[in-house]
């Protein structure tokens, strides 16, 4: 692969031109380790609201290093965890629904954001579902609070703290984490976070607190394993990097090598779930394709010049990582796609993620 560093800046000042963003930092693993950072109005540590990667940095990505160290499993039923979720098929739900997103909550939960955190959360235990579990792929938000939940009674501390003890400090993640403003470690100035959108349902400029209206509600109890995680590109480069290498990082200048997940995490993150034996157990869905936790080659974000076992994710606020293993090559996206107001749809901001992605993948 060759970085094409003017091609790519390119895309970015095109991006402002159209009026996609006009703010953006993105970050490039190459396949010989080198990194490069590139700029669009604002500097390379910008702390962003990252949205739904929070599902994955840290959430689901806690969830299978404790799968892979045997302290939970794709079998565990939810209600082992959360006996207070009362659905139809409370029984049949695993962990395993949570991480391919395969439960058939048909609740956008910005239709909640009105109701106190504890009504959230009847809502989500009390919903009565038209499908069995495993019979559809259904990306949202449900399946990751409840997982962040069960992760929290797992663990007896809150995803703030596992993130930071597992992955935040370990990979020197410093800007990363929830409530960047009012955390007791490492505040972050208002100045250098940048501005998500001017909400009309809170009637203010949202800066360094939580984009997502139901997460925003929800933090009142707990950090929320859906969205609400602040960070950077180069914190996120650090994270993607470990994953790549299989759960290791470089140990400082030593040049040795230290374990921040089991080995086994980057198989789980970038085969298909619904493939495994594992599926045959709790899917029927035919022709769904995620790996657990993760999503996986997705051409609407990722482009055509991926392998299969590419992994990633999007954000609502602007946000993307792609990483291909088997290039050994990665790009992550933070931008300001929501301000000043959030677009009718994603459609732009996955076009732009899809175009970022081949120029880097295919050269």
């Amino acid at each position: 692969m060759k970085f094409e560093k003017e091609t790519l800046e390119g895309l970015l000042k095109r991006a402002e031109s159209e009026g996609i963003f006009n703010k953006a930092v993105a970050g490039f693993i190459l396949p010989d380790g080198r990194r490069e950072i590139l700029t669009l109005n604002t500097p390379k540590n910008t702390v962003f609201d990252i949205a739904s990667l929070t599902k994955v940095c840290p959430t689901s990505t806690l969830a299978l290093s404790y799968i892979l160290e045997g302290k939970l499993s794709v079998d565990t039923k939810v209600i082992d965890y959360i006996p207070e979720l009362q659905t139809n098929y409370r029984e049949d739900i695993r962990v395993f629904h949570l991480l391919t997103h395969s439960l058939d909550y048909r609740v956008p939960m910005k239709t909640l954001r009105t109701l106190p955190a504890e009504g959230i959360l009847n809502a989500l235990y009390t919903y009565q579902f038209e499908k069995a579990p495993g019979a559809d792929f259904n990306y949202g938000n449900p399946a990751s609070v409840l997982l962040g939940i069960i992760l929290q009674r797992l663990m007896g501390k809150d995803l703030q703290q596992q993130g930071r003890e597992r992955f935040f400090i370990p990979l020197g993640m410093t800007r990363s984490g929830w409530d960047p403003l009012t955390r007791d470690w490492n505040p972050i100035p208002k100045a250098e976070i940048s501005p998500t959108e001017i909400c009309s349902f809170r009637g203010r400029e949202i800066q360094g607190e939580i984009h997502d209206e139901s997460a925003w509600v929800l933090r009142k109890l707990f950090p929320v394993g859906s969205a609400g995680m602040f960070s950077c590109v180069p914190d996120l480069l650090n994270f993607v990097q470990m994953i790549l290498n299989d759960g290791m990082i470089a140990n400082g200048c030593s040049g040795e090598c230290a374990r921040v997940a089991p080995a086994g995490i980057l198989k789980m993150v970038s085969e298909n779930a619904f493939a495994g034996c594992s599926a045959n157990k709790y899917s029927t869905a035919k022709d769904a394709c995620t790996a657990l936790g993760w999503e996986l080659n997705s051409a609407k974000f990722m482009g055509t010049k991926i392998s299969p076992h590419t992994f990633g994710k999007t954000g609502f606020t602007g946000a993307s990582i792609v990483a291909d293993p088997d290039k050994g090559a990665a790009v992550v996206l933070l931008s300001n796609f929501t301000y000043p107001h959030r677009e009718a749809n994603a459609d732009r901001i996955h076009a732009f993620r899809a175009k970022l992605s081949d120029t880097f993948f295919g050269q």
